[in-house]
């Protein structure tokens, strides 16, 4: 049993780091070519105020400052600390959505490993790294690949939840947790994309 962990630990680097290796790629094509547009503009820009400690505020061209409420606040609020360390510059966005996206991918190599087997995670974990739609969302300024990420961690938490409540019982302060951290996550990707919402139950 512990051999088979072993392996699946190793898979799951092998993953991690193929999916980080194609998204770093991306981003070092991306770099300069791709200025945020449409949503992408008002998180850029929304994240940049909350880095400069201007609050989730937007600011009208006549002057006029108020609170902001027509954006998801998650996704600037992701932005936010990256952009206070490194600067408000898209590729900053871009390298996070790269992280982000990567963990995605690890999550999913780890529910399959728990449920379909070393092949199918194996296979799986490879197909979420390489895949040419999630790829494509790395450079976008966009919540999609960010909940699609946060989801499937989420569904990693479930599984290790699981398979700790079935091996220390509802009484463990390590189950109840993981069972914390499952809410944690889909809270997150509900304030980066509320329809995540449906998937609370």
């Amino acid at each position: 049993m512990n051999e088979v962990r072993a392996l699946g630990r190793r898979d799951g680097w092998l993953v991690l780091a193929l999916a980080l290796a194609a998204r770093g790629a991306v981003v070092l094509w991306a770099h300069g070519r791709f200025p945020p547009t449409a949503d992408g503009s008002y998180y850029h820009l929304l994240g940049r105020r909350l880095a400069e400690g201007q609050g989730y505020t937007w600011a009208w061209p006549d002057g006029a400052v108020t609170f902001a409420a027509h954006y998801p606040v998650g996704y600037p609020a992701a932005l936010a600390l990256p952009y206070a360390i490194f600067g408000a510059s898209p590729t900053v966005a871009m390298a996070l959505n790269a992280i982000l996206g990567a963990c995605g991918c690890l999550a999913v190599q780890q529910v399959l490993a728990r449920y379909g087997g070393r092949r199918a995670a194996r296979a799986g974990g490879l197909l979420a790294a390489l895949h040419p739609g999630l790829l494509a969302y790395t450079p976008a300024l966009m919540t999609e690949g960010v909940a699609a990420a946060l989801l499937a961690c989420g569904a990693w938490a479930v599984t290790a939840a699981r398979a700790r409540w079935a091996s220390v019982g509802t009484r463990s302060r390590t189950g109840w947790l993981t069972v914390v951290s499952v809410g944690a996550l889909v809270g997150i990707a509900t304030l980066v994309r509320p329809q995540c919402m449906l998937l609370a139950p």
